[in-house]
This record gives structure tokens, sequence and C-alpha cells, in this order.
């Protein structure tokens, strides 16, 4: 999907811009963002011996809230780099990517996925007033009438509990 060609460009600096929704994050069936607007512009440096590429992420999207399940809009605004070394062998297992030097394009999509699933919060809560209150009212604990309904099964092994 995010393919940058460089071959063909003269040494020096160079941009692009890219838009990330959720038909990408469903190319690698990840379901946990949706309602996905990125954009991400990119500043190229090339040189004879090295590509450098400067991320910037910007945008929103949109994650289930793990108190009460309604979504919850996260914003993104991220600045990363991404150095590529031309080589003998391609290598995209560390974090300086070496690429063969017959190579012509770049294919960011692991890269671009990589970053923006990492920045996910670990954990998205709305406020607790702005969450929804039929579920928070799901989650409360049982209260003492509720408890004090016991099935007698249970009330028989209690007896044993406490002998």
């Amino acid at each position: 999907m995010f393919q940058l060609s460089f071959s063909g460009l003269s040494l020096g600096h160079h941009t692009f811009e890219f838009h990330v929704d959720d038909m990408f994050f469903k190319t690698f069936d990840y379901n946990e963002i949706s309602n996905c607007n990125i954009k991400i512009d990119i500043d190229l440096e090339k040189t004879e011996r090295f590509l450098k590429l400067d991320f910037q992420f910007n945008g929103t999207y949109f994650v289930p809230c793990d108190r009460c399940l309604e979504f919850l809009q996260i914003p993104v605004n991220h600045n990363d780099t991404l150095i590529v070394n031309f080589g003998n062998e391609n290598d995209f297992d560390s974090e300086v990517w070496t690429i063969s030097s017959k190579e012509h394009e770049l294919i960011l999509d692991n890269f671009i996925y990589e970053t923006l699933v990492l920045l996910r919060p670990f954990s998205t809560m709305h406020d607790i007033e702005n969450c929804n209150p039929d579920m928070l009212a799901k989650l409360q604990p049982p209260t003492q009438s509720e408890s004090d309904d016991t099935d007698p099964r249970w009330d028989a092994l209690k007896a044993l509990k406490n002998k």
C-alpha cells in the first residue's frame, strides 16, 4: 500500500504524504482501531550511501474504552525516523534497515503499522463521567439483597467448611 520509489530521485530532500484509514488495519487483520484518519508526512533525504526518512504522524483514531466499551478518540501526534543503508542483502529486523543496492523502492506498510499500533495507549478509558452509565451499572458489585439469595447446595458445603 505505502510504497516509496526512490531510484529516480536526485540526491537531497524530497517530501511525500500518505493517508491511513481503516482499510489499512484490515489488511493486517487488526480490528482494535477504527475510524482512523491519520496523515503521514515524510521527508526523505537521499544520499549516495543511505536514505533518511523523517515521519510525522498526525490525526486521530478510535479504540474501545477499557471500562465501558464505548469508543474513545485517541489523538496521534508523533515523529519518527528511519535510516535505510544500502548493502548486499535486505535486513528489516533492526532499527536501521539494510536494503540491496539493486532495490528501487521501499515498502513502508509494516513500519507504519508497527508504529501506529505501538502508539496505542496501554490503557484507554474515558473519564468516569463520560462512560456509558448502563455499562457502569452492570459493573457495580451486587447489592446485599442480591447476595443474600443463596443456593441451598452451597449452604450445605459452607456448613462443612465451618465445622
